[in-house]
This record gives C-alpha cells, sequence and structure tokens, in this order.
C-alpha cells in the first residue's frame, strides 16, 4: 500500500510539472506573437507606439497625436475665407526691406495685401489709418519679433489703434470670421479680448492655434521677390531677428 502511495504521488507530482512546463510555454509564445503583431502595426512601447514623431510630423494619428485640431479641414476653411473675402475688399501695400539681405530683391520689395472690408470694417479702417498717418503709422517701423511657427510681428509706435478709430488706444474685436489656414494670412495681434492696437501678425503656416483668439482681416495677396519668405528664414534670438526688416513704406492701392 505504502509503494502504491508512493508511486501515485510521484506520477501526480509529474502531470503537475508537465501542465506547468506547457501553460508557460503556451504563455511565452502568445506573449511572442502578439508582440510581433504589434511591431508590424507600428510598436507595443509606450502609449503612442513606435515611430509617433513621424505619424505627428506627418499629420497621421487622429486625435491622441494632433491634439483638438485633429479633424480639422483646411481646405474647407480656406474656401470659407474667399467668400468673406468675395464680400468686399480693398488691396493696401508694404514696402519691406532687409537689411544685409544676400538677394538683392529682398532689399527692397513690395508686398500687396487684401483686406476683408466689409465683414471687418473697423479692423481694416484702423490698418488703412496706419498705413495712411505717417506720423503715427506704419512707415518706419520694424518687424519686431519673428516666430518661425506662427509668423511676422508688426506694429507702430506707441502699440495703440489710430485715434481715427477710438480714443481709448485700443477697440473691441469685430469677428473671427477668417480661419488661419496658410501662410500669408494678416491677423491683429491683440494681448487678450477686445484689446486691439495697431499690433498684427502675418503667418507663415496653418496657425489653428489663433483661430478664435486673434481676430484675421487680410491676407498677402502677391509677394513676388518672396521678402515674406526670406524673412522668415533669418536667425532669431528669443524671436528677434538678427537683421532689420523695415517697413519702408505703405499705402493704400
Amino acid at each position: 500500500v505504502v509503494v502504491f502511495v508512493r508511486m501515485m504521488s510521484t506520477q501526480q507530482a509529474l502531470t503537475r510539472t508537465i501542465r506547468t512546463n506547457t501553460t508557460t510555454l503556451l504563455t511565452r509564445t502568445f506573449a511572442s506573437t502578439k508582440h510581433q503583431q504589434r511591431k508590424k502595426l507600428g510598436g507595443s512601447r509606450g502609449s503612442r507606439g513606435h515611430g509617433w514623431l513621424i505619424k505627428y510630423r506627418e499629420g497621421r494619428g487622429g486625435r491622441h497625436l494632433q491634439g483638438r485640431w485633429a479633424g480639422r479641414d483646411a481646405e474647407a476653411l480656406s474656401a470659407l475665407n474667399d467668400q468673406v473675402f468675395a464680400l468686399g475688399s480693398r488691396r493696401a501695400y508694404m514696402d519691406i526691406s532687409i537689411d544685409g539681405g544676400k538677394v538683392e530683391s529682398t532689399k527692397l520689395a513690395r508686398v500687396v495685401l487684401e483686406l476683408a472690408e466689409e465683414a471687418l470694417p473697423k479692423t481694416v479702417q484702423n490698418f488703412i489709418a496706419l498705413c495712411e498717418d505717417e506720423e503715427l503709422g506704419y512707415a518706419g517701423t520694424k518687424v519686431n519679433l519673428i516666430e518661425k511657427k506662427v509668423g511676422l510681428c508688426i506694429g507702430a509706435a506707441g502699440q495703440y489703434c489710430h485715434p481715427s478709430v477710438s480714443s481709448t488706444g485700443i477697440f473691441e474685436d469685430e469677428g473671427h470670421f477668417i480661419s488661419h489656414t496658410k501662410a500669408g494670412i494678416m491677423s491683429m495681434m491683440s494681448p487678450g479680448v477686445d484689446k486691439n492696437d495697431s499690433r498684427f501678425v502675418i503667418t507663415t503656416g496653418d496657425a489653428p492655434q489663433l483661430d478664435g483668439k486673434f481676430v484675421a482681416f487680410g491676407r498677402v495677396l502677391e509677394d513676388k521677390a518672396g521678402v515674406l519668405h526670406a524673412a522668415q528664414k533669418i536667425f532669431t534670438k528669443r524671436g528677434e531677428p538678427s537683421l532689420a526688416i523695415n517697413i519702408v513704406g505703405c499705402g493704400v492701392l
């Protein structure tokens, strides 16, 4: 009887060992298979997976990579911008020079602007008044700040709006009818709600973070010399350009 019990105990122990080894082998095989599948699909390490930076730069990956602007249709918004300008617009110009520019055409070039006067009359009136005023206007000022991923920041001396628009130096937001969908959109660079003055920015690309914050009122219509593109490439230190970008003259066409 004792020998029989010992044989049964040995047989049970051997069965347990075989089951444990089989379970461990199956678990490892399953884990290895899942790892290979994840690797083929784009990674398994971290919540974003391998190659998340490449996907982010290409505009892929959905909301968890692109943020709240993942589903933004820039082409549709640009079509709406065209409809806003079609309501009625005026044209203005700015003569811009870059001191020390290597390319001859960037030393003095004219940029033609289109202003959405019908949709944003007060904002456009302020801009035109500052273009025509030789003492308080943009003529003789400089591009004081360059944000490579946002735009070129321009503002008249004193940072006040034109006196003909408001006696307080600032005026209210008229509306966010134009989206910042591409390079060349002109937008008031206000420090807060209803605090527009003379400062504005010309975007260097798609800038969805400005939608609903800054009031866009115009766009670059013509820049044959590519002076704005050349200005964007200038070396900056904390946003301040190393070369002087001057607004030599401006006015209405």
